[in-house]
């Protein structure tokens, strides 16, 4: 027999007893053998221990009886309308199914497959229109569809690559075999270029120096000559400030266009570096992504 104690108020407790016959309310401050049983008016008290099978849910932790059947009531209603619609997918798609017409059922499978009363039927049936029908795995080579395969359940895993491992792991090896010339080729190329694109800069950033240091030059002459404009009697000062500005801002202008040069080599020179800077290199791209995506199909990929 257990027994429970269950806080009623700082005066009273509720001692609650299972026994063979069920459960048995009494009043647990009475003597031994003058237990009251608990007052029609104070059922709300009472607390119905779950079973050991059920689920344990702590949003149902503190409700009174009539709240918990309400509760249950409206949880039992709205998966019955789940159910409800998740069949009528199920038939409308398997019905899709049954005429071959695979594009038109793919998307059905798929909103049917996030209901959690989903036994699996509707996830195996998604793959099946996606591959159509177990006979093409180019789905496999885009990177979001071998992601949402990766996190799939192990037995719709088990089943499409038991049908298709063999052949998704004979492209993956014919992409391995046209990556691997190309990156040797594209590798070469690059290095030419990046030794190209490298001297363009260093050309234009030292012209780019040199040409500041001469506008800070004539700016210092300029204010060197404007001192002297009020200490002498003669214009020369006043021609040297106005000779000494008007070249500063020519040279500005000048330093300023091989800036601009200079910016663009370097930009030229961090493009270089992407694959999609290049035809070859975006085709290069397009196969690593392929690869990488079948690898994390068959399961021997790391997932990040």
């Amino acid at each position: 027999m257990e027994e429970r104690l269950i806080d009623k108020d700082e005066s009273r407790k509720i001692k609650i007893k299972h026994t063979a016959e069920g459960e048995d309310v009494v009043d647990a401050l009475a003597p031994d053998g003058e237990e009251e049983a608990v007052e029609e008016e104070e059922t709300d008290y009472i607390v119905e221990l779950p079973e050991e099978d059920e689920e344990y849910d702590e949003d149902l932790v503190g409700l009174t009886p009539s709240q918990l059947q309400a509760r249950m009531e409206a949880k039992r209603r709205a998966e019955e309308r789940a159910r409800a619609e998740y069949e009528k997918l199920m038939a409308e798609a398997n019905a899709l199914l049954e005429k071959k017409d695979l594009a038109a059922a793919e998307p059905l499978f798929a909103q049917a497959a996030l209901y959690e009363c989903d036994d699996g039927s509707a996830k195996r049936s998604l793959w099946l229109c996606r591959t159509k029908g177990y006979t093409d795995i180019e789905i496999f080579s885009d990177s979001d569809a071998a992601h949402e395969f990766y996190w799939a359940e192990e037995e719709v895993r088990a089943e499409v690559l038991e049908k298709l491992e063999g052949r998704i792991r004979e492209r993956r090896e014919a992409l391995r075999e046209e990556e691997r010339p190309l990156r040797t080729s594209y590798e070469a190329e690059q290095a030419v270029r990046a030794e190209a694109f490298g001297a363009n800069r260093r050309y234009y950033l030292l012209r780019t120096l040199i040409v500041l240091a001469a506008v800070i030059a004539l700016a210092i002459g300029a204010a060197v000559s404007a001192t002297y404009i009020l200490k002498r009697g003669d214009n020369l000062p006043l021609i040297l400030t106005i000779v000494f500005a008007a070249l500063a801002v020519v040279v500005l202008v000048v330093f300023l266009i091989y800036l601009l040069k200079t910016v663009n080599a370097a930009r030229m020179c961090r493009a270089n570096q992407k694959l999609s800077s290049t035809d070859a290199g975006m085709r290069l791209a397009e196969l690593e992504e392929s690869i990488a995506a079948l690898t994390l199909v068959l399961g021997e990929g790391e997932e990040e």
